[in-house]
């Protein structure tokens, strides 16, 4: 029974962490997965997510990895954010345009997965 009183209360110690962490961006980090695609509409940029237990991190063609509120702010906190998951693996997506991302939407070949603007 203490057992798992304490795993509880780690477990909502650790919410509290992700609330904290990313207040508006909470949604985000609960429902994207490893290798989705994160578009940041405000400053026409991409990146490849990387989720942990207490975090999620960007990784972009300028950088090895900026956290979630970093990359979302980049531009302005209203920044329109929009979440993609390939229906299959994608060859050398690190090394693409924001244009080829583009074109992977418009081809279908990326499913929309959430889209979040603060207001």
């Amino acid at each position: 029974m203490i057992i798992l009183a304490i795993g509880i209360i780690g477990y909502v110690f650790s919410l509290m962490e992700i609330e904290d962490q990313y207040g508006d961006y909470q949604t985000i980090y609960y429902k994207s997965k490893d290798s989705d695609i994160i578009v940041n509409e405000g400053t026409s940029e991409f990146g490849i997510v990387g989720k942990n237990w207490k975090r999620l991190n960007v990784w972009t063609k300028e950088k090895d990895s900026t956290d979630l509120y970093t990359f979302a702010r980049k531009a302005s906190y209203y920044s329109k954010i929009k979440v993609y998951r390939p229906k299959k693996e994608i060859e050398g997506i690190k090394q693409m345009e924001f244009a080829d991302i583009k074109n992977l939407i418009s081809e279908k070949k990326i499913k929309l997965i959430l889209e979040h603007q603060n207001e």
